[in-house]
């Protein structure tokens, strides 16, 4: 806590993040008196009229520009241009010259079309210009430009969003920030007194206990003897005061000296568990009236413990403790703060200079399971034409279909009802069955459904029709799993093959079928990587399960049984 923000407040955020202690800086922060807010508007200035030569010559020698004085005074003298034009002309000469130019050209030739935000997003960004500010100023310079590009996108959202409007708006506003009074956990907060009120913290620290309030004031207001009525008195300095002004100016200063130690109570009463108490030296004595003068009197009376100070500057120090009688009314939690590196592009101290981002990997090749390419996976068995002579009709692509969608809706049916659905089903005059064929295949179906390794696959935990997506060893995998099941322990997951011919052993299942229950094993193993994975194949046409083995579908398997799989 402090008395008012001043230089010392300043240098004591600074001196903080030098030691590496995280700190929230001050509680309120002027914009434009911020040294790299300032630099960041003299671009700007300069951007809107390059020929005031001493708006570009303070743009040239910040750390946009990143010239020295000895830079500029070798491109000034002799010249019959602008500073702008001169730059221009002679920027190949130095390499310095040249960066400035073609830094502050590659903005120019955008400020008349980019909004203020994204000018200034530009220049931090690819241009460099965050790691220039902060090489010479520092990471404290990392709030206010934040902050300064906050104010572009809050002046863009009620005005139109122009360079010159934008630079006026702050000109006048000062923009001022004010941070959230209870502030980030786990950091320092710097804070007036006065803006402490209503505050507590465990640990509070006052560093700036050896002044008085400022006595400068030169316009006074007394009461006319004869009308009552107020009235100034100007003095502007204390050579020129009157005894009236002398009755005045005392009445003041004890009102602020009552103010000055009402300060005091408010900053002791802010901690919760200890106080430090320190001032850092004047180049005058210490002052009865101060701070420290006053809470050393206060400490005097309590018979302090005295101990050596360890530390560079030597002395002692005084120390009073007293036992905590009442119980806490919350336990408070330990703060823990972790603090993430930067990454590589971001940069480091002390040049900050970003390195370029990592190759990006190769895009991933789209791989549709159930439609591979290639002549190395083999051709998929025959099916029967529908108009060769033994099938005129085409019953053998229907009665596919017709399995396919009895495998696909009957496990919704409860089982007592499950045997009188399918013969309902293929016994509709519309499929185009016979008799005997219908309950042939519904009963065929059924033998399917009570199989008893797919029994809990077309169980309540089976699903229809099921997606699944995946990068497996370079390629996307995409399908559509006809059933689906997961169990505790297991993922069974079964495709339907309609109107092929199943082969005539297990060993002489088609490469490409293979492949593709084994892309949707090893995605669903990157999904259920504490489950067993079961595939199966349905050959619809003679109504056969065949339960695929590991050993069968690991050679085919494209992310190498999915070990760089990214299910999604």
């Amino acid at each position: 806590l402090v008395r008012r923000r001043n230089e010392f407040t300043r240098a004591l955020v600074r001196a903080l993040k030098a030691q590496g202690v995280p700190v929230a800086g001050l509680d309120r922060l002027l914009l434009t008196e911020e040294p790299a807010v300032q630099d960041l508007l003299a671009l700007c200035h300069a951007l809107l009229l390059p020929e005031d030569d001493l708006t570009f010559a303070n743009f040239l020698v910040s750390p946009l520009g990143g010239l020295t004085d000895d830079d500029l005074l070798a491109l000034c003298p002799g010249r019959r241009a602008t500073l702008a034009e001169t730059l221009g002309a002679r920027a190949g000469e130095r390499p310095a010259w040249r960066a400035a130019r073609d830094f502050f050209a590659t903005l120019l030739g955008r400020v008349d079309y980019a909004s203020p935000h994204a000018l200034l997003a530009e220049a931090l960004g690819p241009l460099g210009g965050r790691a220039r500010l902060y090489a010479r100023l520092g990471v404290e310079a990392a709030e206010p430009v934040d902050e300064l590009l906050s104010a572009a996108l809050r002046h863009a959202e009620t005005n139109v969003p122009s360079l010159q409007g934008f630079l006026h708006w702050i000109g006048r506003a000062g923009a001022e920030v004010e941070r959230q009074a209870e502030g980030p956990g786990g950091m320092v907060r710097v804070m007036t007194v006065h803006g402490a009120k209503g505050l507590q913290a465990p640990l509070v620290i006052l560093p700036d206990t050896t002044g008085l309030p400022p006595e400068n004031e030169t316009l006074f207001y007394g009461a006319d003897p004869l009308t009552g009525a107020e009235l100034p008195l100007y003095a502007p300095s204390r050579e020129f005061r009157c005894r009236a002004i002398d009755r005045l100016a005392a009445r003041r200063r004890q009102a602020a000296i009552e103010e000055h130690n009402r300060l005091l109570y408010v900053a002791l009463t802010r901690a919760e568990d200890r106080l430090v108490v320190a001032g850092w030296e004047m180049r005058s004595a210490l002052s009865d009236g101060c701070w420290y003068r006053l809470v050393e009197q206060g400490f005097a009376r309590l018979d302090p413990e005295r101990l050596p100070f360890r530390g560079e500057w030597g002395g002692e120090y005084l120390r009073f403790a007293a036992r905590q009688r009442a119980a806490p009314e919350r336990e408070r939690a330990a703060v823990g703060r972790e603090t993430a590196p930067l990454p590589a592009w971001a940069g480091s101290a002390p040049d900050w200079r970003a390195l370029p981002p990592p190759a990006e990997p190769a895009r991933p090749t789209p791989l549709a399971p159930s439609q591979p390419e290639g002549v190395e996976l083999g051709t998929p068995p025959a099916s029967g034409s529908p108009l060769a002579l033994r099938d005129p009709a085409g019953k053998r692509f229907r009665r596919g279909t017709l399995v396919h969608a009895a495998l696909q809706h009957l496990p919704s049916v409860p089982a007592v009802r499950r045997a009188e659905a399918a013969r309902d089903f293929f016994a509709r005059p519309g499929q185009g069955l016979e008799a005997g064929e219908a309950a042939a295949l519904s009963e065929a179906v059924l033998g399917v459904l009570a199989h008893p390794e797919l029994a809990l696959l077309f169980g309540p935990s089976g699903r229809a029709e099921v997606p699944l997506t995946g990068v497996i060893g370079g390629h996307v995998v995409g399908g559509l799993v006809d059933r689906l099941a997961v169990l505790p322990d297991r993922v069974l997951f079964v495709d339907f093959k309609t109107n092929r011919r199943p082969p005539a052993t297990l060993a002489e299942t088609p490469p490409l079928y293979l492949r593709q229950l084994a892309s949707y094993r090893a995605v669903l193993r990157g999904v259920f990587p504490d489950h067993a994975v079961i595939a199966a194949l349905v050959w619809t046409e003679a109504l056969r399960v065949d339960i695929l083995p590991d050993a069968l579908l690991d050679p085919h398997n494209p992310g190498r049984d999915g070990a760089n799989s990214s299910p999604a």
